[in-house]
């Protein structure tokens, strides 16, 4: 099996590793032991767990692959020796410019997937100083990718696949709670909900959204009466000022 040194051991770095674990040889890296320990035997799993590179003991690499994976911040804290043949970084607002004055390897790849490539369906953005077979290969477990032509185009990815999953959470949530309202068990009123997005998601892979929209939404009916209070009380510009407060924000980091 390929060798992977996988830094980190926080929500995206256990996506990765449960996608990953089957495939690849990994190596856990973190500045706390226990938790990796955790993490390993949450999936009854026996790798190698190591606290260098941090705590002011650099790991030394030989052409390793290594993925970053924990806090943008923490970014000065990991250190390393020799040089890897890829580093594949999912740090928010980090560029590959930022990677390079930090880590000495052959080459740099981004990649942004979402906690469901826990159950390999993430959609991964992905940008690199060239496409990489390798860093194909790992993020394919994870579910789809997408490769990108800028790396300015890196935030907007993000913001869409790595954090809007927080988004489609509270719109889940509040239908749940909608259900509940007008006379729904939880249980019932949840089922209905997991039914719908499943349902969407098969839609969506078939049709634009707008053709969805007007197939469902009846003259007079009860769909656009939905649909037009949505609309007065501007959920489609609160969405997309969601995702520009949050590609705002990775810049900042």
């Amino acid at each position: 099996m390929q060798k992977i040194i996988l830094v980190g051991y926080g929500k995206m770095a256990e996506a990765i590793f449960v996608a990953c674990k089957d495939h690849f040889e990994i190596c856990l890296v973190g500045r706390n032991e226990q938790k990796m320990r955790v993490l390993a035997e949450k999936y009854n799993s026996k790798i190698n767990i190591t606290t260098q590179g941090f705590n002011e003991k650099p790991l030394h690499i030989e052409d390793e692959i290594i993925i970053l994976a924990f806090k943008p911040l923490a970014l000065n804290t990991f250190c390393t020796t020799g040089k890897a043949s890829l580093i594949c970084s999912i740090l928010a607002g980090t560029p590959l410019e930022h990677l390079k004055k930090h880590y000495q390897s052959l080459e740099y790849i981004r990649a942004m997937p979402n906690i469901a490539a826990t159950f390999q369906q993430s959609c991964t953005a992905m940008y690199g100083t060239a496409p990489n077979k390798i860093a194909e290969e790992i993020f394919k477990k994870c579910g789809d990718i997408v490769w990108l032509l800028s790396e300015s185009k890196f935030d907007a990815a993000m913001a869409l696949s790595g954090c809007a999953p927080a988004f489609l959470a509270i719109i889940a949530e509040s239908l749940c709670d909608a259900g509940v309202r007008e006379g729904l068990s939880r249980e019932e009123s949840q089922k209905f909900v997991l039914g719908l997005f499943s349902g969407f998601n098969a839609l969506i892979s078939h049709k634009h959204p707008t053709f969805i929209k007007e197939e469902v939404s009846s003259p007079a009916g009860v769909s656009i009466e939905g649909i037009a209070f949505l609309e007065s009380h501007s959920l489609r510009g609160l969405l997309i000022e969601a995702i520009h407060k949050t590609v705002l924000k990775a810049q900042k980091i």
